[in-house]
């Protein structure tokens, strides 16, 4: 599990943030999130109250652009209750360096600025839906108790 507030912080002050006007190749996606810097898509994700699924991804990626049917269906699927947002690993680098990319395409279930599922690769449309009723369905990880707290 990762915390995103040290992502925001070394983006903020590194100056490793790079600008993007738009992640070309993505076919119909005018309702994602598209932000102008990894600055901001990393806010976006610590800031938001709702589960966020990034999706990382290239435009010369082949089992990116089967992997984007899937995303959109899942979004209408999980509307209002998820949100989706996809980083082009070639424009935001700092971002996916931070998340540890080796590969893709791979998406990450961040909540409450903790990483709770990773998933490698295409896979089935079953394997997003159940991870995502998986994170819902779970307590957010600050209303997890801690270990010392557990015995009381």
């Amino acid at each position: 599990m990762k915390c995103l507030f040290m992502a925001v912080a070394v983006l903020m002050f590194s100056g490793l943030a790079f600008n993007s006007k738009a992640q070309p190749g993505i076919p119909g996606n005018q309702s994602q999130v598209v932000a102008d810097s990894s600055q901001l898509i990393a806010n976006e994700i610590i800031k938001s109250e709702i589960p966020v699924l990034v999706d990382f991804w290239a435009p010369w990626c082949g089992p990116c652009r089967f992997l984007n049917p899937i995303i959109q269906e899942l979004e209408k699927e999980f509307a209002g209750k998820v949100r989706f947002m996809k980083v082009n690993v070639d424009v935001h680098r700092s971002i996916a360096a931070y998340f540890e990319v080796r590969s893709i395409p791979v998406v990450f279930i961040v909540n409450k600025k903790v990483v709770v599922q990773a998933i490698m690769g295409l896979q089935p449309k079953e394997v997003y839906v159940n991870a995502l009723k998986e994170v819902l369905a779970a307590p957010s990880p600050a209303e997890t108790p801690s270990p010392k707290n557990a015995d009381k």
